[in-house]
């Protein structure tokens, strides 16, 4: 595919911004223009040097018409992907007689505060469990979500859970602790206890087994700093060590499942993750890129009881063919080190958005695995903007939605564990294609409805509630 220069990139993407940038007065005859002033509205809560940190301009910079056009572009970009904002305008006003250009940021911040009730499914996905539809198997419970806490984009979350999977956590996190805002931190701890868990892959599909005793309790406890140099470029240090016990049921059932013979382990680790994030947008993309790199050293003391290493990579792209046609590709793999580890920690194809479309109701474990993904899409309704008169809250108030169908394919193979017993998609090339229908509305809210076939023939309706690159 013939790469287009970025130059062209630039000229395209101020084109593309015109209607969404309003100019008012006109542009004086001066070959540059210098930024006067920014000035912010809308930000009620959120605090204005959380918007300045995301722009590509200051007060004082010197530029050309166009070139002013471009980074006013970027920077709203870049505040649209913060999690904290509904609609971004932002509008130049100049005067002929001077070479002076004022900026107006114009803000609506989302909801930030939000008590959710938890209804989770034991299964991977909505469609396995969907395919026994056993509301037995639900848990419940009450989530706290405080995004942009104390109107500084911190995150506090507070999550309890009842049922069969039984669970309190806690993230809390600090985006900008010194003066240049380069460096947050923050910290997670995680508190649970299982009833009802998947202990072994059998013919491709994981088995559950509900017991009344406890199977599983476990405590997750990590602290993570994080560096953000620019606007697009992040790296997260976390150490965190996690403690399991496990049933004497349940090693019965499977004793590979905790990997030693001991019913109880601690398990120390040390994670370091990159993201290079380009995109317009983080919950469905239309244009630009986003590559991520995570390396994971699991048991990093010598009494630990497992000791192996995992790199974890993956890359998407999303190129508008025409004002309604996009095309997205996607990249994702991994590689781990031999070593002991225990069954429920190596994962492969068919967990999180490591899947092959059309074999959503299998999973193929294994150390190492390679994903492709590939999407033609439509804009059978592009980004409408619906006004609700009768509420008066500017957070929901305004409701944007669109609707893409679209073609896709997707192929992937993953290799065993050592000594692992075959099964029959390991090592095998797999892979689907299908029709998809998204739907896409306010709040990072994403619907997709797929009929998918895969290689072994097989046919089926899928829900999914993420985009899928």
């Amino acid at each position: 595919m013939r790469l287009v220069p970025a130059a062209t990139l630039c000229v395209l993407m101020a084109v593309l911004l015109l209607p969404l940038l309003s100019l008012a007065g006109s542009y004086s005859h001066y070959d540059t223009l210098v930024i006067s002033s920014i000035k912010i509205e809308g930000n009620k809560k959120t605090k204005d040097y959380i918007v300045l940190r995301e722009l590509t301009i200051n007060t004082g910079d010197t530029l050309s018409h166009q070139e002013l056009l471009v980074q006013l572009g970027i920077s709203r970009e870049n505040l649209l992907r913060l999690p904290l904002f509904h609609f971004v305008d932002i509008r130049v006003d100049t005067m002929s007689q001077t070479s002076e250009a004022a900026i107006t940021i114009q803000l609506t911040e989302r909801w930030y505060t939000w008590i959710w009730p938890v209804f989770e499914i034991s299964d991977r996905n909505f469609n396995t469990w969907l395919e026994n539809g056993d509301l037995t198997r639900l848990s419940y419970g009450l989530f706290f979500q405080q995004e942009n806490f104390r109107g500084r984009l911190e995150k506090l979350h507070l999550r309890i859970k009842a049922g069969y999977q039984q669970q309190i956590s806690l993230l809390y996190e600090a985006p900008y602790l010194n003066r240049t805002k380069t460096l947050g931190a923050g910290v997670l701890v995680n508190v649970a206890r299982e009833r009802e868990t998947a202990f072994i892959t059998r013919e491709n599909s994981l088995e559950y087994f509900r017991h009344s005793e406890f199977l599983r309790k476990f405590t997750e406890a990590g602290l993570f700093i994080r560096y953000r140099p620019g606007i697009h470029t992040s790296h997260t240090l976390t150490a965190q060590l996690n403690h399991y016990q496990f049933s004497d049921t349940l090693i019965a059932l499977n004793p590979d499942y905790a990997g030693i013979a001991l019913r109880e382990t601690t398990l120390p680790s040390l994670t370091y993750l990159m993201k290079a994030d380009h995109r317009d947008q983080r919950a469905y993309p239309l244009s630009g890129w986003y590559a991520d790199l995570l390396a994971e050293w699991a048991g990093i003391v010598n009494q630990a009881d497992f000791d192996y290493v995992t790199l974890r990579a993956s890359a998407r792209i999303h190129h508008p063919l025409t004002e309604r046609w996009n095309l997205a590709a996607g990249v994702a793999g991994k590689i781990s080190t031999k070593g002991n580890k225990p069954w429920f920690r190596n994962q492969a194809l068919g967990y999180g958005r490591d899947y092959v479309r059309g074999y959503e109701y299998q999973v193929v474990d294994g150390d190492n695995f390679w994903l492709l993904k590939a999407n033609l899409k439509y804009a059978l309704v592009p980004l409408k903007i619906f006004k609700a008169g009768k509420i008066k809250a500017g957070q929901f108030n305004t409701i944007p939605f669109s609707m893409h169908v679209g073609v896709y394919a997707d192929a992937g193979k993953t290799w065993p564990a050592q000594n692992a017993e075959i099964t029959s998609l390991q090592q095998k090339l797999l892979a689907g294609a299908g029709l998809g229908l998204d739907f896409v509305t306010y709040y990072d809210k994403v619907m997709r409805a797929e009929f998918s076939v895969n290689r072994e023939g097989k046919a089926g309706f899928f829900l999914h509630f993420m985009a899928a690159i």
